[in-house]
Order: structure tokens, then C-alpha cells, then sequence
């Protein structure tokens, strides 16, 4: 759709807290202002980033994502259990400028069924 959550600056998070502590085994994150290739590289997207994950005791799991430079989503497999929330900090991007922010289409959180 085209629709996108637009980061201002390196740093910029997104947290997504959860009612219910569940055991999460991925991770999908769609970035860019969208799938169509020549849009996609005509927008700031992110490159890496750090997942926060904590758990239902407090404690942080950190873990470093690379992402591809291509639209589409790309997936981070995981293994944590009785996750509360998950926070996805911007660390580096690509195609930044003047009136640009860094683009996240879609975030999917996948648990154990």
C-alpha cells in the first residue's frame, strides 16, 4: 500500500508491546517506502539495526540485524521465550535526505503455535 512508518534520524525505535508473554520465533521487517524496485531505491531505508527483546523477567536480548537492500521482506529468525515487547532501533541507513525519512513498511512478529 505504500504506507510506511518514517524514521526522522538514525537512533529513531519503534516498540511493540505484547499483552501476552509468548515464546518469539521470527522476526519479518519489510523495509522502504515500497516493493516496486525504482521507488524502493528512490527512499531512505534502513540498512542495520539492533532488535531489543525483553522478556517477561525484564532482561534485554539485543540482537544486530543486517538487512539487504531490496525490497521485500527479510526475515530474522529468533528463540526467545515469554517476550513482552520488541524494540527496533534504526542504526544505519541508506538514500537519506533532505525530506526523507527512513522507511519500515511492515514489521511481523512470529511465535511458536
Amino acid at each position: 500500500t505504500n504506507k510506511y512508518w518514517g524514521a526522522p534520524a538514525l537512533g529513531a525505535s519503534l516498540t511493540c508491546s505484547f499483552g501476552t508473554p509468548f515464546r518469539l520465533v521470527g522476526v519479518v521487517v519489510h523495509t522502504g517506502v515500497s516493493k516496486e524496485p525504482q521507488e524502493f531505491r528512490r527512499g531512505a531505508r534502513p540498512t542495520r539495526a539492533d532488535l531489543l527483546v525483553t522478556t517477561e523477567d525484564g532482561k534485554v536480548h539485543k540482537k544486530a540485524v543486517t538487512f539487504n537492500d531490496k525490497p521485500g521482506k527479510q526475515t530474522v529468525r529468533m528463540g526467545i521465550s515469554d517476550v513482552r515487547s520488541v524494540e527496533l532501533v534504526l542504526r544505519e541507513a541508506t538514500g537519506q535526505g533532505e525530506g526523507r525519512p527512513i522507511a519500515v513498511g511492515e514489521v511481523e512478529f512470529f511465535r511458536r503455535t
